[in-house]
């Protein structure tokens, strides 16, 4: 039940990203909603992606759900900013960290921060998302 319901996250993510898609090549230029579209799908399908995985034994770790919600809000958010604040990379334009500002908080919001939660998160549900003692030995079982 739980793997049809995130399943089903995936596709409504890519069908977002593929709105988005459409919207971009679409007669007459991009349209406006195109690239929310493509954020926020894409953060979408990652998130639903990542707890595809993390699915065990039909369930998976309560504060693993946290994480990936949380995750898909601060990634989303982070495109949100950078895509609501005014293009102004040129000559002047502010700058964060020596990179332009939309950029900086792209690659920090998608990138960097993700890369320390995500195994951070991992490490403290290890014992209870892998497998059991139980599921060794059925594995070993099965193998013999």
């Amino acid at each position: 039940m739980l793997k049809s319901y995130i399943l089903g996250l995936v596709v409504l993510s890519l069908l977002v990203v593929s709105a988005g898609y459409a919207g971009s090549f679409a007669s007459g230029g991009p349209a406006a909603w195109a690239p929310w579209c493509l954020a926020t799908g894409t953060c979408g399908a990652l998130m639903s992606l990542m707890a595809l995985g993390a699915v065990r034994r039909g369930r998976i770790v309560p504060v693993l759900r946290w994480v990936f919600a949380g995750m898909f809000l601060f990634c989303a958010g982070c495109f949100a900013v950078a895509l609501a604040l005014p293009a102004n990379e040129g000559p002047g334009g502010t700058l964060l960290f020596g990179f332009p500002l939309r950029s900086t908080i792209v690659l920090l919001g998608v990138a960097v921060v993700p890369i320390f939660i995500f195994p951070l998160a991992w490490a403290l549900t290890f014992d209870s998302a892998m497998l059991s003692e139980d599921d060794l030995r059925r594995l070993r079982e099965a193998q013999a």
